[in-house]
């Protein structure tokens, strides 16, 4: 018997073809819509899934385009460099730090110049010659870039006017690993009046010079890095008159760690000349000792001090208030339960407390710090003893807190 076919004529009329396209426009997103919920999604340090959301549809292909920033360039990648600047045209950040070409590194930087791009980073491969020629070549036509991380590289007879020429406008610039000095600094430095930030970790020809200096010449600059550097090397010469260094105000963070020599006397100093500190980091230097009290003491905007590691540190003598200090690491230390009750009782508005590898902590110290720091919102204590017997401080001036009832 024959099947009797079924007609179609409702599927296909026009009154359905319209509810069913409106039903589809009911869940229609505009592409501002997609993006937010794209950027929300998407880890800035893993963007694989941006793969797989370009494969749903035109659309989100169109979207996705537009939420890439960053592109890192390998020397397998540079045939493909037209098709991906014309598809990525929100890019602001070129990562050549994969690019192991140095010989070729002057002809990529020319080749990009071409493109109509609005870079705002440029990080060059580690240990490169410096492209002088390429970098003029490509800021001639791209003129939007205001950051430069070079590290390692090879600058030929240490002529630094190539970073001058080509940067006028600069705010970021690292140069780690360098084997510049204190002169070098001090002449390009006069030249960049618009430098925000600057990472000279491991040049280890520099000294305290190098700080006065960037602070003298750079009105703008809110970050110096100078980790494992010559940093209290230097004869500081007239240490005395502060006058001869001078104020500098706009400093809000520095980072000194790892500067074996530096000293009570230099970080006395720095606090004069940068007393607008927010964050001071001084992990690892072992010569500071009662010193830090007097840094307190000055720089009373400080938020954040690193003091991992300084064995010599000595706070238990603050008798002042540190209101506006939030984090605080005094992780490998020596410090004691007579340390934490001068902490306890002036800074009462810290949020987080390192005390890692702390031997000489007990529970009477860390009882004072929650009973006092009332903000506080993480206390690290891996690695101490905190059910061990407390041992007597050997000054009877602060007499040993009563231990509180369980």
């Amino acid at each position: 018997m024959k099947r009797k076919e079924r007609t179609s004529s409702v599927k296909s009329s026009p009154e359905n073809r319209t509810k069913r396209r409106k039903r589809i426009s009911d869940f229609y997103l505009p592409d501002e819509c997609w993006e937010c919920v794209f950027r929300f999604i998407i880890n800035d340090n893993n963007k694989s899934c941006l793969n797989s959301l370009s494969l749903v549809s035109k659309q989100f292909l169109s979207i996705t385009n537009s939420l890439l920033f960053s592109l890192r360039v390998k020397v397998k990648t540079r045939p493909f460099l037209p098709i991906l600047f014309e598809r990525f045209t929100n890019l602001n950040t070129l990562d050549l730090t994969y690019f192991y070409d140095d010989h070729n590194l002057d002809d990529l930087l020319c080749q990009i110049s071409i493109f109509p791009l609005k870079l705002k980073s440029l990080k060059l491969p580690f240990g490169c010659r410096f492209p002088a020629y390429g970098l003029q070549v490509f800021l001639q036509t791209i003129t939007t870039l205001n950051s430069l991380t070079c590290c390692a590289a090879d600058f030929c007879d240490m002529d630094l006017s190539p970073i001058v020429d080509c940067f006028p406008l600069l705010e970021h610039l690292e140069l780690c690993n360098t084997s510049f000095n204190d002169q070098h600094v001090v002449d390009f430095s006069l030249f960049l009046s618009n430098l925000v930030s600057i990472n000279l970790n491991a040049c280890r020809n520099l000294t305290e010079t190098t700080l006065f200096s960037l602070g003298r010449n750079c009105p703008s600059l809110i970050e110096i890095k100078m980790k494992c550097t010559a940093t209290g090397e230097a004869s500081v010469g007239h240490s005395d008159s502060l006058v001869e260094f001078g104020v500098y105000p706009q400093l809000k963070s520095l980072y000194l760690a790892h500067n074996y020599r530096l000293s009570d006397e230099i970080i006395r100093i720095l606090a004069s000349i940068f007393p607008n500190l927010e964050l001071l980091d001084l992990g690892h230097c072992y010569n500071i000792s009662q010193g830090i009290s007097q840094v307190l003491r000055k720089c009373y905007k400080l938020k954040h001090l690193n003091l991992t590691g300084c064995l010599s540190v000595k706070l238990h003598g603050m008798n002042f208030a540190v209101p506006e200090l939030e984090v605080l690491n005094l992780s490998e230390t020596k410090v004691n339960d007579k340390t934490l009750y001068a902490i306890s009782k002036n800074c009462c508005g810290l949020l987080q407390l390192l005390l890692e590898f702390c031997y000489n902590v007990t529970e009477v110290g860390v009882k004072h710090v929650l009973e006092n720091c009332t903000q506080l919102r993480e206390i690290n204590l891996r690695y101490i003893h905190c059910c061990q017997k407390a041992t007597p401080w050997p000054d009877d001036r602060m007499p040993m807190p009563t231990k509180a009832a369980p």
